[in-house]
């Protein structure tokens, strides 16, 4: 187990996995054990994930072929984007789409991933200019989106494009975007949030980071108070209910935690230690640094093994992740989101000074 005292010790960072997961087509969502299986074939959510990850870990160490797996994972996209310029999101095996239309989440995690990639000034133009194309189709769709996760997704997407200063697609500028799509996730909090729950609904359930997230992004892009106000009390409010003597316990996803009941202990997933990564990092930017820093180290630690079961999730040797810990232990499937999650949090603690990391 990592602990707070020995974080600088060099963990490897290995996309072996990740590139086992991926085929001709795109990353397989599920595995047995570490066994790709395909009878649950391909998302748009996973490759979105995965766009992201080869572009977070080329930026930070050049590996030419990282750009492979960039270049399948975007051809994917293209193939998964319908001609009116949404996504579907399911998949078969035979590359057929399964579904008429994506999910709002689908259609934010593609455009968080076409944003990062079309303003990474260290890929090609070959791979950027596509997917600028893309989200000249994608983004006059995303003002129809209401839920407030795809709002994460979104604003996420926002502060990737900000140093270009325009959004391919559209005419308003980052600021105006930005605020649009923070006052729907403002409204949801003020809609449920009480003085005892401080929250965007009547429960805890997947990804609840994001949300407060959401809230300061909107206020890194638009400097406007309201935004960081409600989202300093909604990310309190959570990590009150997910740090637990000394340790990142996530809501489990047996029951999630619905206001005035019992919170689920297990199934714990690994997507909620990642978004409370990001979260405490972006939080500390604004306030309480140094214990925000923590909080995102607690979380990252959780996938290493300062856990409920004391066991890592993280395997060093291939790069692959556990989907998470159930009463009796790890479950030892190893699928996309997992993997990929454990990574995304990797390449963010290692850019932000939390960890040293080495890569093939």
């Amino acid at each position: 187990m990592l602990s707070l005292r020995t974080r600088k010790k060099t963990l490897a960072l290995r996309l072996d996995y990740l590139a086992a997961l991926t085929d001709h087509f795109g990353i397989y969502q599920h595995a047995v054990f570490s066994v790709p299986d395909l009878r649950h074939g391909y998302t748009t959510d996973d490759v979105a994930r995965a766009l992201l990850v080869t572009i977070r870990h080329f930026e930070l160490f050049g590996n030419p072929w990282v750009l492979q797996l960039a270049r399948r994972y975007l051809s994917f996209l293209q193939w998964a984007q319908r001609p009116d310029g949404l996504f579907h999101n399911l998949f078969a095996i035979d590359c057929k789409p399964l579904d008429e239309v994506g999910s709002e989440d689908c259609q934010g995690r593609a455009f968080w991933a076409l944003s990062a990639l079309s303003a990474s000034s260290c890929f090609p133009r070959e791979l950027r200019e596509p997917a600028r194309r893309m989200l000249e189709r994608l983004t006059p769709h995303l003002f129809s989106l209401h839920h407030p996760r795809p709002m994460g997704f979104l604003l996420e997407a926002l502060r990737e494009l900000a140093p270009e200063g325009a959004i391919p697609g559209v005419e308003l500028s980052i600021t105006e975007c930005a605020s649009i799509f923070g006052e729907k996730v403002l409204r949801r909090y003020r809609e449920h949030s009480e003085p005892l729950w401080r929250w965007f609904d009547e429960a805890l359930t997947w990804g609840n980071a994001l949300l407060p997230l959401a809230l300061f992004t909107a206020y890194e892009l638009t400097e406007d108070q309201r935004f960081l106000k409600a989202a300093r009390e909604s990310f309190e409010f959570l990590s009150s209910q997910v740090f637990v003597d000394g340790m990142f316990v996530p809501i489990g996803n047996r029951g999630w935690y619905r206001k005035g009941e019992r919170r689920a202990l297990f199934d714990q997933q690994p997507i909620e230690a990642f978004w409370m990564l990001v979260t405490s990092l972006r939080a500390s930017k604004f306030y309480d640094r140094e214990r925000n820093r923590r909080r995102a180290l607690l979380s990252l630690e959780w996938f290493l093994g300062r856990n409920v079961h004391r066991v890592s999730l993280y395997d060093e040797a291939t790069g692959s992740c556990a989907d998470g810990l159930t009463p009796s232990g790890l479950n030892e499937n190893r699928g996309a989101e997992s993997t990929i999650a454990c990574l995304l949090s990797l390449l963010f603690a290692y850019k932000t000074g939390l960890l040293r990391v080495k890569a093939p």
